[in-house]
């Protein structure tokens, strides 16, 4: 319980144990900062003491106004509410810093506000409840910090000193930062290393974004240049795209992982029946598997919002400067091609104004499973046989959104696809230490598994048919691969996403030219950002976009193109 000091006389300024735990508490937080990590706002060194000479000038002058106010009461109400904050604040940044090596930004706030009930409980019970002894702990050091006698007593002469030395390296710093930066970013780079004042920064952009996209629903409807395509003649009727959710090839057995957790998708690889020594329920194959698996492949992010802000456009880290939602995408472009567009989605439903909510209005038709976050992606099989398939045309788009490998893993599918126990599991490279580490692990593998046999049934929905399908995540998990956490991350490790093409036995009957193109593709490096350029020409779409040094399936595909995920870093593989 936090104690009322007595507070000083009129123009003394009582810096008390809140003031230091409010000022240090960003600091510690800020060893954590991936921020820290890169260099610092906008790259310069000294991130972390300029940080915490800002927060230090905030909470000074905050204190210095409190001395103004007559109210003892109100005064012991406003220096508790600023420390709340700043508290609050402070583990928020420590906690995606370490846990999932992500920065306290817009993203960040997108993906919150786009966070339905399902989801929250589920990160809180996957994410957060591990760690509650680390949380209790924090509580305990700061009632402790807060029992400490810390009272520092300034006159109101040496208040002023102070503010003097404040001002005199803060006018230093702002000359030095107008050189380097250009001047409509002074005020954001003073803000962004300021505690509280970031966060409020962030928040009310995050907000501003937000009602300005739900106003962007409105022009969705206006029309493609009538020039602005050509459609071949032998254009594939049938393209189905399915994406993933949290899938790590690291860990599936179609590339070349210890645990043989894609019996299905390994059998088409090996163009044999699929494995039935582990084989839960018996399927029936598929004859001439055409499976072209592709080793090399990453998402551009390691959260969903922000790829979805690129995968489905031709949005990518070139012409990022272009809003992502002023760009061309796949769902328009396919109805003007001709094309019956469906999306079916196993995720929240479009009541809010998240990115892939947004992009399945450019779709005709929408359909979502009767619940947000259901645990099983066959659930979507019935939505397809009730909406989708009576209203196939000449040709159509059909998107298949799972939620794959969501946390919690071990909610992702029937216990009965709960095949793999830890002891099946190889922990070699992995920082799993404990038997709750490692029983997380063996759920992650489990998920996929299912997600195999989602996949099964999926591919045999169109057996016989003129189709090719496409295979990716949105991003992959660090599961326990860089640090002792799981989850979300910017590593290498967190977007190294399974890319699969499967086409049918009439596909490649009718469109030898393109197999042979595929099949070339499967070793070069790829980011998923650039996927429109690879899957329109391949199924006889070509817009004015379209660059062949994208397009993965082409002879002048740029193999030196750099990979940046995460705005900054470099890929490279572990």
């Amino acid at each position: 319980m936090l104690k009322k000091p007595r507070e000083g006389m009129m123009g003394k300024v009582v810096l008390d144990n809140r003031f230091w735990l409010m000022f240090l508490a960003p600091v510690v937080a800020g060893f954590f900062s991936i921020d820290t990590n890169m260099g610092g706002v906008f790259y310069n060194t000294g991130y972390l003491p300029k940080m915490a000479f800002y927060g230090f000038v905030l909470f000074y002058l905050f204190y210095g106004c409190l001395r103004l106010l007559k109210a003892p009461t109100l005064v012991h109400v406003l220096k508790n509410t600023m420390l709340c904050l700043s508290l609050l604040c402070a583990f928020v940044h420590f906690f995606v810093g370490h846990y999932f090596n992500l920065p306290f930004n817009q993203t960040l706030i997108d993906t919150l506000l786009a966070t339905n009930l399902q989801e929250s409980l589920a990160f809180v019970k996957g994410v957060i409840k591990p760690h509650i002894g680390l949380i209790l702990g924090l509580l305990v050091f700061c009632g402790v910090f807060l029992a400490l006698p810390l009272n520092v007593t300034l006159n109101s002469r040496q208040y002023k000193i102070c503010l003097s030395l404040c001002a005199l390296v803060f006018t230093v710093h702002s000359i030095r930062a107008l050189y380097l930066y250009p001047k409509d970013l002074f005020i954001s780079s003073r803000l962004a290393l300021t505690p509280i004042l970031r966060e409020a920064q962030t928040l009310v952009a995050s907000l501003r974004e937000h009602r300005h996209i739900q106003a962007l629903i409105q022009g969705f409807n206006k029309p493609l240049a009538k020039d602005y395509l050509s459609v071949d003649k032998d254009s594939v009727p049938n393209v189905v795209l399915v994406v993933g959710e949290s899938a790590s090839r690291n860990f599936m057995g179609v590339y070349g992982y210890s645990v043989p957790n894609t019996p299905f998708l390994s059998g088409l690889l090996r163009e044999r029946e699929r494995e039935k020594a582990i084989s839960l329920a018996p399927q029936r194959s598929l004859t001439q598997p055409n499976l072209f698996v592709f080793d090399d492949v990453i998402s551009p992010f390691s959260g969903t919002m922000p790829v979805f802000q690129v995968l489905l456009n031709y949005s990518d880290r070139e012409n990022a400067k272009t809003p992502w939602y002023k760009q061309k995408n796949i769902g328009d472009i396919f109805k003007v091609a001709g094309y019956v567009t469906f999306w079916l989605d196993n995720q929240e439903k479009p009541n809010q104004s998240n990115v892939y909510s947004l992009m399945s209005r450019h779709f005709s038709q929408h359909y979502y499973t009767d619940s947000p976050y259901k645990t099983d992606d066959s659930n979507l099989l019935p939505l397809f046989d009730r909406y989708i398939k009576p209203n196939l045309g000449a040709k159509n788009l059909i998107l298949f959104h799972l939620i794959g490998s969501h946390v919690i893993y071990k909610d992702r599918s029937p216990k009965s696809y709960a095949t793999f126990t830890p002891k099946d599991i190889n922990y070699q490279g992995l920082h799993a230490h404990n038997d709750q580490d490692k029983q997380i692990v063996a759920d992650y593998v489990n998920s996929l598994y299912y997600t195999d046999h989602v996949l099964s049934e999926i591919f045999k929905l169109f057996q016989g048919k003129d189709a090719i399908i496409f295979y990716l995540s949105d991003h992959a998990q660090d599961i326990f691969q860089s640090a002792s956490t799981y989850g979300h991350k910017c590593s290498s490790y967190g977007v190294e996403i399974p890319f699969m093409v499967y086409v049918t036995s009439t596909f490649k009957q009718k469109h030898p030219e393109k197999v042979k193109l595929i099949e070339q593709a499967v070793h070069k490096p790829f980011m998923s950002d650039d996927l429109i350029h690879t899957l329109l020409p391949i199924v006889g779409i070509h817009t004015k976009d379209n660059l062949e040094s994208k397009d993965l399936f082409s002879p002048k595909f740029d193999t030196k193109r750099k990979r940046v995920f995460c705005g900054d870093k470099p890929y490279s593989k572990p």
